[in-house]
């Protein structure tokens, strides 16, 4: 069984505490298990456990992905990295649609019932949060198969291909509360400044439901060595697009954002007018991950590290 379906059926929300607590006690006796050092890591504000495997200060170019799932929202979370102003616009949907129903709240309350001003207030703010809680935070999501099982699967199957030496020059961490804000990573970052400001990153996220295959890079990371080499050491084929970006053409907002050096792999779907998009993600129709995905992603990033020297 592959690490996707496995994790799938075994640990598909990671949510609540005692989620995340299991899903990291598997993560660590699975490596345990084939000899490869790893750890859950605490930053130092108390909020956030990091799994981390290898050695980040040695590490030539570090892998991540967040393992952290997400409430489950009527609203798709729509990512859109190449398409910045319909990304911006739709992000207003949910909160034109809260808004409407809040006001329609507090006018059958406040002005049709009571007659008071207060009262119409007090049942807008009421409706409103009430319902931002209920539609958006409350309800954790049992279907997470793109967001980020995908991604989590990808960083346990590069492990898994590649040979003991060539492990000595990577690193992965899994990041806790991406959902919450990217705190876990911002964290991480904060704490281990000096070694990871110069560290090349690459972040799995949302890689599973599509065929186009997009790497997004932060300004610092396009003239790394590293990046070149990872641009020569992938390549497309019959089943698989592949684009290189950077920062100003496209956007993913994800935990490389909080490295100098980050680069993020995002896997889209292509419309009819040649949009790029994910859907369903943060719903419970985020139920479509492919292995082939996972597969493509591999085999090159092994081809990568492979290059290393």
């Amino acid at each position: 069984m592959t690490h996707l379906d496995y994790l799938n059926q075994n640990y598909s929300a990671r949510k609540t505490m005692q989620e995340k607590i299991n899903f990291r006690n598997y993560i660590i006796n699975l490596l345990a298990k084939k000899g490869i050092e790893a750890r859950v890591e605490r930053t130092k504000d108390g909020n956030n456990d990091n799994i981390v495997i290898g050695n980040p200060e040695t590490a030539k170019t570090v892998f991540t992905a967040h393992y952290d799932t997400p409430a489950r929202s009527i609203f798709p979370n729509i990512m859109m990295p190449k398409s910045r102003v319909l990304f911006f616009a739709y992000q207003f949907v949910p909160v034109i649609f809260l808004l409407a129903v809040s006001f329609a709240f507090a006018f059958i309350v406040g002005t049709l019932i009571f007659y008071d001003t207060r009262v119409y207030l007090l049942s807008f703010l009421f409706a409103y949060y009430g319902l931002f809680f209920g539609i958006m935070r409350a309800f954790k999501n049992k279907n997470n198969y793109n967001d980020n099982t995908s991604g989590v699967a990808t960083v346990l199957s590069i492990i898994d291909r590649l040979s003991n030496e060539e492990l000595k020059n990577v690193a992965f961490i899994l990041f806790d509360n991406e959902e919450k804000g990217k705190k876990g990573s911002k964290a991480y970052y904060n704490d281990h400044k000096e070694q990871m400001r110069d560290k090349f990153l690459v972040n799995f996220d949302c890689v599973g439901n599509g065929d186009n295959v997009i790497f997004i890079a932060q300004k610092n990371a396009i003239d790394c060595e590293e990046y070149k080499l990872l641009e020569n050491s992938f390549h497309k084929n019959s089943e698989f697009s592949l684009q290189f970006l950077t920062h100003k053409q496209a956007d993913s907002n994800s935990d490389h954002k909080n490295f100098p050096k980050g680069i993020a792999c995002v896997v889209c779907k292509k419309a009819k007018n040649g949009l790029l998009y994910t859907p369903n993600i943060h719903t419970s129709k985020d139920t479509v991950a492919n292995n082939a995905n996972i597969d493509f992603l591999t085999k090159n990033i092994v081809n990568f590290v492979a290059n290393f020297n």
